[in-house]
């Protein structure tokens, strides 16, 4: 009686053998593809959401506002240095303007400081057209002395809404909420004497700004 040979050594061998090259293939396949795909142009990583700054005052009120680095890169650098610093704390709304504005950001508290540098104002007259933020109620805005490019940590804050502004004065954020309108037009509203100056002193307890781990690094210019 003839015996068939067992036929399963040499040929499951090469079954398998097949195996490993195939899914060997197929992975390597996957990992070029996926490559291919984290190479392809215009693939970027989700952007940070805009800086969210918080004014909180001596009274525990707070203004909240979301920044536009996109507007005006450099002065909302400039903003996250000085309120992440602690430069504002204890400061001043120095100035009060029923209906148009107040301002603060003064180390002197009377208009006349600064942080000891200056930096390039972006607003349209200086040339800065990529800033189309308007002087609207609830934005915040950078004062300046005197020339284009003489701002530095003074601050105001819209309480009307005045467009002619714009091209100016280099806006960058506004307020988010109305609870925080509510708290401007209660700073607002404060008497004055006849600089304007508050007869209750509005002192800001700090302003802290919210960078969702995005690093600000200003440039600044020296003051002339």
């Amino acid at each position: 009686m003839r015996t068939r040979k067992a036929r399963g050594g040499f040929f499951a061998d090469r079954r398998r053998l097949l195996i490993v090259l195939v899914a060997g293939a197929l992975v390597l396949a996957i990992g070029l593809i996926l490559l291919l795909r984290l190479a392809e142009p215009g693939e970027e990583a989700e952007a940070a959401p805009n800086p969210i700054a918080t004014i909180t005052m001596q009274d525990g009120s707070q203004m909240r506002f979301e920044l536009y680095p996109d507007q005006a890169p450099n002065t909302v650098a400039n903003f996250v240095k000085l309120a992440n610093s602690r430069f504002y704390d204890g400061l001043q709304f120095f100035r009060v303007v029923a209906g148009v504005f107040i301002q603060g950001g003064d180390p002197n508290n009377n208009g006349t400081g600064d942080p000891g540098y200056a930096i390039a104002g972006e607003f349209a007259d200086n040339g800065f057209t990529q800033n189309t933020v308007s002087h609207m109620r609830g934005a915040i805005s950078m004062a300046r002395p005197s020339g284009y490019d003489t701002a530095g940590s003074q601050f105001f804050i819209m309480q009307g809404s005045y467009p002619e502004y714009d091209g100016r004065y280099a806006a960058f954020g506004s307020i988010t909420d109305e609870q925080s309108l509510a708290v401007l037009d209660a700073i607002a509203s404060q008497p004055t004497d006849s600089t304007y100056l508050p007869l209750t002193r509005q002192v800001i307890a700090t302003i802290r700004v919210e960078t969702f781990d995005v690093e600000y690094k200003p440039e600044t210019l020296d003051r002339p």
